[in-house]
């Protein structure tokens, strides 16, 4: 979480040409099961820094407002699945 986004993005330990050939998919679901949020990228290379792969925005990032909202319980957690394809 920074600057009220929650960000993150997945990187292969590999080359940049290896790494494009695969994507992520993010998806955060509601307790009801039916609303969820998903953002689908790009994996990344081992290589290439963080905040650089956040600043460009090829990642997820999602709000904070729209992330609480997806919070459960008591313990507030998150629903969150992670496909690599």
């Amino acid at each position: 979480m920074k600057d009220g986004r929650l960000y993150g993005a997945v990187q292969l330990i590999g080359t940049s040409s290896e790494a494009s050939k695969y994507k992520c998919e993010f998806t955060l679901s509601a307790a009801n099961g039916i609303e969820r949020i998903s953002k689908t990228f790009l994996v990344r290379c081992y290589a290439e820094d963080f905040q650089t792969i956040f600043n460009s925005g090829t990642c997820f990032c999602f709000d904070e407002k729209a992330v609480k909202y997806f919070l459960e319980g008591r313990n507030q957690k998150l629903k969150a699945t992670l496909s690599i394809v």
